[in-house]
């Protein structure tokens, strides 16, 4: 049997969004290895070291409120308002995909900590308290999930000149991370494992949502 090219074509469009995905997943299980043998990553503490050779009052103020806005109590509480309003609104299923999205992480996250049971730096004095795990970071995992569920929920229900506001969530989720580590209650490779592993559900969830829209649409 002859395969045209535009079959090949059609193949490598279902195949190319989960490259991404994939890609992430890989680089948190790489380095889920790493930390389950209790093995240690060469650039934990000398950035740990940057963080505290820098810290002043006014940075430590901002990574604090940060922390707090990354706060599974804060993004819990916006994370119900949106699936109320997506009710309200008649849009229950973007709803359930978001909650999926956001929930999943939330749960994937408390998971992974309770696995890898990774205790917390203590190069240098904490400068907020922390009691649980550190693998991966739950503001990391969890603040990047949150942002890229809103910025792929605004990018289907926002005219095209205001989907610009969902890449600031992005960029205050990048911001939510790199506030643990200099606040020294994660290592470094707790956040990159976060973001990894936030982004690469969302997708996944996001991308079998959509599939599942083109079926029922074909039907």
């Amino acid at each position: 049997m002859r395969v045209s090219a535009s079959d090949d074509r059609s193949g490598w469009a279902a195949v190319a969004p989960w490259l991404l995905p994939l890609a992430l997943l890989v680089v948190f299980a790489v380095m889920a290895r790493v930390v389950y043998d209790h093995q240690s990553f060469t650039f934990d503490v000398p950035i740990l070291t940057w963080f505290h050779l820098h810290v002043t009052a006014g940075r430590t103020a901002l990574a604090r409120t940060l922390s707090l806005i990354g706060e599974p109590k804060s993004l819990g509480g916006v994370t119900a308002l949106i699936i109320v309003a997506s009710f309200v609104l008649r849009r229950w299923r973007l709803g359930v995909v978001f909650a999926l999205e956001v929930g999943g992480a939330a749960a994937l996250d408390l998971a992974s900590k309770a696995l890898f049971a990774r205790p917390r730096p203590t190069v240098f004095a904490h400068l907020v308290q922390e009691s649980n795990f550190s693998f991966p970071s739950g503001h990391a995992m969890g603040g990047m999930a949150f942002f890229l569920a809103l910025h792929l929920l605004l990018w289907r229900t926002l005219p095209r000149r205001w989907r610009w506001i969902g890449l600031l969530g992005l960029a205050l989720a990048l911001l939510i991370g790199a506030s643990r580590p200099y606040l020294q209650v994660h290592y470094p490779s707790d956040i990159v494992a976060g973001w990894a592993f936030g982004s690469a559900w969302v997708l996944g969830v996001h991308l079998l949502a959509g599939r599942r829209r083109q079926r029922r649409r074909a039907v």
